[in-house]
């Protein structure tokens, strides 16, 4: 059996299915869901004080971010790192790059199925441009399906619950020819090249 037929069965037995986007923050992490009730978004925060050293921040994070996902989801769908432009973000870059492995970890442990998702490849699936400012993602977010979010974390993280969905539709080889074209070329793209993991 295939991956695609593997996660078609699956879904068949959980049409139910939970999606998932995850836009890792060391002190405002964008979570979000799309289910059959709609779209949720929330902020999970932190500080230097809320663990004793750098370490237990992270698995705080990481714990707030797993006691979250429901036991019925069907993807997940987390955005790379990004890239610092100048020495000064070579810092903040390195402490995201921690996080984001360390919830990449706890996913792969649990054996639940995520994409990792470039910035650009967010930004054009929302937005039709791989290279729009955030403010147009809070924006186009809106437009597009009627989400007022607090911030671009929310809005990042609300985008990955959508193309979780898409990704999970797309390989089970539900037809999604009527997402506007810039979006099925981002599905590709994401399917094709991008890292994935626990797909059956």
């Amino acid at each position: 059996m295939s991956s695609g037929q593997t996660i078609h069965a699956q879904k068949e037995k959980n049409v139910n299915a939970v999606f998932v986007g995850l836009d890792m923050s060391l002190s405002s992490t964008g979570f979000s869901t799309k289910s059959e009730d709609g779209v949720h978004v929330e902020t999970i925060k932190s500080t230097p004080k809320t663990a004793p050293n750098d370490l237990g921040r992270l698995l705080y994070i990481c714990h707030a971010v797993m006691d979250k996902i429901p036991a019925n989801v069907g993807m997940v769908c987390v955005e790379d790192y990004f890239t610092p432009s100048n020495r000064m973000q070579i810092g903040a870059a390195m402490k995201l790059v921690a996080l984001g492995t360390a919830m990449r970890l706890a996913l792969y442990h649990a054996r639940l199925p995520f994409f990792i998702v470039s910035p650009p490849q967010l930004k054009k699936f929302v937005t039709g441009k791989g290279n729009s400012q955030k403010s147009l993602i809070v924006r186009d977010v809106y437009r597009k399906w009627g989400l007022d979010v607090n911030d671009d974390n929310q809005a990042d993280a609300a985008v990955l619950a959508y193309m979780a969905e898409a990704i999970w539709k797309s390989i089970s080889g539900d037809d999604v020819s009527q997402l506007p074209k810039y979006q099925q070329d981002v599905l590709k793209k994401v399917i094709a090249d991008r890292p994935r993991y626990n797909l059956p």
